[in-house]
């Protein structure tokens, strides 16, 4: 065996921490190996490896390295607490992306409309009475006043509705950005380019329909409650491509409402009382539940089926779509008067009566504790009047987006066992989003932020090289939903993204997995119909800042060099944890 060169050694273990401090994790491992290679007894070599790995989603080989860093210093305070937390995570992330059901509860609230869907207060918006109320990842939102004969529709940041003249519009389907698809009832279909210049009438539908929505970019499930029918339709030829099949009935089929999500949908059936769930991938219905009255449907992000019930109250049902089987169901807001119809913004459900005057919004949050994901960069030593503070970049992402906001962020830290009192400040609201870096399957047509890939292996492979490229700057990407995954590239890429505050959304190119979809909804992503747009930028900040300060009686190079930090962040039942090793001589 070579002898040790420590002094080199110390050099590239010393690069690897400054690159893992600024996200290069290719640099830091790469440094990593040959530090190793000058010292084979360098045993911090083992946590830091664990802790990239870690931050690329690779949970599984950041514990073994972890557990190996233990076998030598069983001794370490720190390192039994990181193997836990990557345990933790690890079985969460494998259950949750199986399409197993999460217990959640939902807090609900009456919200002034104009307030809350930032609608011009001067706007007489007069609806006679709504079909079906939409919105698009964008942010923007679809009226059809089914009555009066108008859609009306706001794209996002405009403060007033723009109307258009349109025979019983029953809902409108957003396929990008202000761009759809509008269904009437007397069976016409038309297609809005998001220009408000006009209406392209499309092949006309061979019933009346009640209800729609996107299955996936060329594709929409329509129901009709007077034909007792939900069937499949290509775009924009119209084709009819499949009817759905239902099981006999004890009264007329009556199919109210349809809502998507990834390859499931849910088909309300007003006149018994049902809720049927369809795999599109079997065109039939393999699940079905009680519902008093439903009227209408829309699912969460994370897969719960909100319906809007005659009665005036809404409820939720928890399915486990990896069997499929209910789980749980319960009214979540009884007192809701001519609640008519439901549309989703991020994680928040909105509830809009029939007139359009009162809006309820109801949002998810943990039944107990519940993991968020959370991660630190840029260590830095300030030096104030009386002390010094360590400084820390923060990522935060996790579930229950609209929860976690609204709870304040109580931050506490361990270092050489002592607790520091910190603090947590958000960076405010992101930026607006620039387009995704799509992945799509090879093939298709060429331009900048298009990527091909045919499988969930290359889609990594090219994801960690554009992070490189952009110096840790990405922050929203799309897969095709018909590359291929295996579940250990599916948990890898849901890591990765989650480690790095990166938005993860899905092109809807084909039925959309669970599992993809589950993912979708630990980042904050949508499903998208448009190669052109992505979803709009998230009203939770996913960043911010740890102050870390000394007490008066200590300063940086007071502690011993190589020790761990551990910050502790809790919004409301979301814990969050992360570890960063604290060197001065290194910072």
């Amino acid at each position: 065996m070579p002898a040790a060169n420590r002094e080199a050694a110390e050099k590239f273990f010393g690069r690897a921490y400054e690159q893992y401090c600024s996200r290069d994790y290719e640099g830091a491992l790469f440094n990593l190996e040959r530090a190793i290679e000058q010292n084979t007894f360098l045993v911090d070599y083992y946590l830091m490896k664990g802790l990239v790995l870690h931050r690329t989603g690779r949970f599984a080989e950041a514990a073994r390295a972890v557990s190996h860093f233990l076998e030598v210093r069983p001794g370490d305070k720190a390192a039994p607490k990181i193997l836990s937390r990557y345990m933790q995570e690890l079985a969460f992330l494998d259950t949750f992306l199986s399409g197993r059901a999460l217990l959640t509860r939902t807090s609900s609230h009456a919200r002034d409309i104009n307030l809350t869907l930032d609608i011009s207060l001067l706007q007489n918006r007069g609806f006679k009475g709504l079909g079906k109320a939409r919105s698009s990842p964008t942010g923007a939102l679809a009226l059809a006043d089914q009555l009066g004969n108008r859609l009306l529709i706001k794209g996002p940041g405009e403060k007033t509705f723009t109307g258009m003249e349109i025979e019983s519009p029953v809902v409108f389907l957003f396929q990008g950005g202000n761009e759809g698809i509008v269904l009437s009832e007397t069976g016409r279909v038309f297609r809005f380019d998001g220009s408000y210049e006009g209406l392209t009438e499309l092949e006309k539908l061979p019933f009346s329909p009640s209800d729609g929505a996107m299955v996936k970019n060329n594709l929409f499930i329509a129901t009709s409650a007077s034909a007792r029918r939900a069937a499949l339709f290509s775009l924009p030829d119209m084709t009819l491509t499949a009817e759905i099949d239902f099981p006999d009935t004890q009264a007329p089929f009556e199919p109210s409402s349809a809502a998507v999500f990834g390859e499931w949908a849910a088909v309300a059936d007003r006149n018994n009382g049902l809720i049927f769930i369809i795999s599109l991938n079997e065109k039939k219905a393999v699940l079905s539940f009680s519902a008093d009255s439903p009227r209408d449907l829309a699912w969460s992000p994370l897969g719960e089926l909100y319906i809007v019930h005659d009665t005036g109250s809404v409820s939720k049902t928890i399915p486990d779509l990896g069997k499929p089987e209910v789980v749980r169901s319960e009214v979540v807001l009884m007192q809701a008067p001519d609640a008519w119809s439901l549309f989703f913004q991020e994680d928040r459900a909105y509830c809009l009566d029939v007139g359009g005057f009162s809006l309820w919004e109801l949002f998810s949050y943990p039944e107990g504790d519940s993991p968020g994901f959370f991660s630190l960069d840029s260590p830095a030593i300030t030096r104030e009047a009386d002390r010094e503070s360590f400084l820390l970049k923060a990522a935060v992402t996790g579930p229950f987006q609209t929860y976690m906001s609204k709870n304040r962020a109580v931050a506490t830290a361990v270092w050489n066992d002592r607790t520091l009192t910190a603090s947590y400040s958000s960076s405010g609201p992101d930026a607006p989003s620039a387009p995704p870096e799509f992945f799509i399957p090879p093939g298709n047509l060429k331009q900048e932020n298009l990527h091909e890939a045919a499988s969930g292996k290359e889609i990594l492979e090219i994801l960690e090289g554009l992070w490189k490229k952009r110096g840790g700057g990405l922050r929203d990407v799309a897969v095709s939903a018909s590359i291929p995954f295996n579940d250990e590239d599916m948990l890898r890429l849901a890591g990765f993204c989650l480690q790095n505050s990166i938005r993860l959304s899905v092109y809807a190119d084909a039925f959309p997995r669970t599992s993809l979809m589950r993912a979708c909804a630990l980042t904050g992503g949508s499903p998208l119909y448009s190669l052109r747009e992505g979803p709009a930028a998230p009203s939770f900040s996913r960043g911010g800042m740890i102050r870390i300060p000394l007490p008066a009686d200590e300063t940086s190079s007071g502690f011993p060099s190589r020790s761990v930090i551990t910050v502790y962040l809790d919004m409301g039942a979301v814990s969050l944890r992360d570890w960063m090793p604290l060197w001065p001589d290194l910072l």
